[in-house]
């Protein structure tokens, strides 16, 4: 029973010895090899290389590439998110007309839009002057936007005769209608 309480008491030593050594500053640099037993069974040597430690390191020309390849993400992620002039000039007349017709490469403006037809005759001459404004408005800063400014003149000047205008630019066109009736009608599309 002495014997064993002494194996026990240099193996508490020896661990205290080794952990002291793996503790200290210098042992960053040296090897450290001890022998610890226990008594169940033999177990093999315990080796600390601080120096061998694998440190993944990152060239700078990799970060280049990998900087490189987010800012293009970043670049086609905004340009993808970003609406085009059409669109934004589409949203401006919706805020700027109340209300327009609009699909895909395309949006309608109406001075005297369909849905009020069935709307009550007295509340429609109420509004009708005022929403006539406000379309009128949105078509002209449409026009100015998409490229037609002098086109404004013409649409205002036509009549029911005259069938459907149009003009057009290298990215746009724009049609209109008049009816005594419906008002004027002007669709702009992209090309």
């Amino acid at each position: 029973m002495g014997e064993n309480l002494n194996e026990r008491d240099e193996q508490v030593i020896q661990e205290e010895q080794v952990k002291e050594k793996v503790d200290s500053p210098e042992s960053e640099k040296t090897e450290i090899t001890e022998e610890v037993s226990t008594p169940e069974a033999a177990t093999p040597e315990m080796s600390i290389d601080a120096e061998n430690t694998p440190k993944k390191k990152i060239s700078k020309k990799k970060l280049g590439i990998i900087g490189a390849i987010v800012a293009v993400i970043v670049i086609v992620a905004v340009i993808a998110l970003m609406p085009s002039k059409f669109d934004k000039v589409k949203n401006e007349c919706v805020h700027i007309a109340g209300s327009i017709a609009s699909g895909k490469g395309y949006f309608k403006i109406e001075t005297i839009p369909d849905s009020w037809d069935s709307m009550d005759p007295t509340v429609r001459a109420i509004m009708l002057p005022g929403h006539q404004q406000d379309a009128l408005d949105a078509i002209k800063y449409a026009n100015e936007e998409l490229g037609f400014p002098g086109v404004y003149s013409q649409m205002l000047n036509t009549t029911a005769l005259m069938g459907r205008q149009s003009d057009e630019n290298s990215k746009y066109k724009v049609t209109w209608t008049y009816h005594p009736d419906d008002g004027l009608t002007v669709t702009y599309s992209k090309k």
